[in-house]
């Protein structure tokens, strides 16, 4: 079975989606989706259409199930959360979503185009992205397909480094994810299962953790973790050789190892528990990059509580050990 395709970008430069939006530039194109500005006649504003592949199998009924979930997530009170006005297909075959338009590009196209981002921007993009998710799941709902075409990263002069959440819904259309969040980890029913009594099934919590982690990873390193916890989750990890300071990389490396646990004690248990270590590690490597140089001695490693304990950076805050 071939590669899922996207439209030819001839066949959509100039055209008019859905009757209501006009394709007017492309913004970017990427293995899994092709984001263009688009012009809404109905509402006289632009916004940002993203195309997504063939896959097959997606009906109309599936489109407004996705689009009912975008639109819950988009009434929730955090501004990381991506605004989606539409959800379709065209031409029967491609999906499209349609956003709020804003400037900006896709993480997996930046970091494509650009290479690994260092271990602080990894962890500043990181800690917005994981408050959005953490939002999205006390309302009792999933992302299901976090990948890094799913990460848009806004160049606001105001906010130099703002990053939104896009893409809810999306496990709602059958064969749509591509490469997805799994990675083969958790079962795909996972990702489409609903919360009972505002409650999420714990397995499509962990699957949304477990993908953060692998996003993580690809934002710092530039690929897939090659490297996976164990089945008992205990065992050391050794990451590659990410930029930034040493502490700071530490810290990613080991909050990123208990993302990609799959035994329940030494994993994470919910995004604000990563939300809030990532906050930690903000906040240290702002102390570290403010201290002048040769005024503190050199780290020589970062302390791990003992199995079973909180194994990623810990809390209140970051435990460096000086030499």
């Amino acid at each position: 079975m071939g590669k899922p395709s996207l439209p030819d970008e001839q066949a959509v430069l100039g055209h008019v989606i859905a009757n209501r939006y006009l394709v007017e530039g492309c913004c970017e194109r990427t293995p899994g989706s092709a984001s263009y500005r688009a012009y809404h006649l109905g509402l006289d504003r632009s916004v940002l259409v993203r195309i997504l592949p063939d896959r097959g199998g997606i009906t109309l009924e599936a489109c407004r199930r996705a689009l009912a979930v975008a639109e819950r997530v988009s009434s929730l009170p955090n501004p990381h959360l991506g605004r989606t006005l539409d959800i379709g297909l065209i031409a029967g075959r491609f999906p499209f979503v349609v956003y709020e338009y804003s400037k900006g590009r896709s993480l997996a196209a930046l970091l494509e185009e650009a290479g690994p981002f260092t271990a602080e921007r990894s962890i500043t993009i990181g800690k917005q992205l994981a408050g959005a998710l953490e939002t999205a799941h006390a309302a009792g709902l999933v992302h299901g397909s976090l990948q890094l075409d799913n990460f848009w990263l806004e160049s606001l002069a105001c906010r130099p480094e703002w990053a939104r959440l896009l893409g809810f819904g999306l496990s709602e259309l059958p064969d749509a994810l591509g490469d997805g969040a799994s990675s083969g980890v958790f079962p795909s029913t996972a990702r489409r299962e609903t919360g009972v009594e505002g409650e999420l099934p714990r397995l499509a919590l962990r699957a949304d953790i477990y993908a953060f982690g692998t996003c993580l990873y690809q934002l710092a390193s530039g690929s897939r973790p090659a490297w996976l916890a164990p089945a008992g989750g205990a065992g050391g990890l050794t990451p590659p050789p990410w930029t930034g300071q040493r502490a700071v990389a530490r810290g990613l490396s080991l909050l990123i190892q208990r993302c990609l646990y799959q035994q329940p004690e030494n994993a994470y248990q919910s995004l604000g528990e990563v939300s809030r270590d990532l906050e930690c590690l903000e906040s240290s490597a702002a102390t570290l990059a403010s201290e002048p140089p040769g005024s503190r001695p050199p780290v020589t490693a970062v302390h791990t509580p003992a199995p079973r304990a909180r194994v990623a950076v810990g809390q209140p805050k970051v435990i460096v050990k000086a030499g």
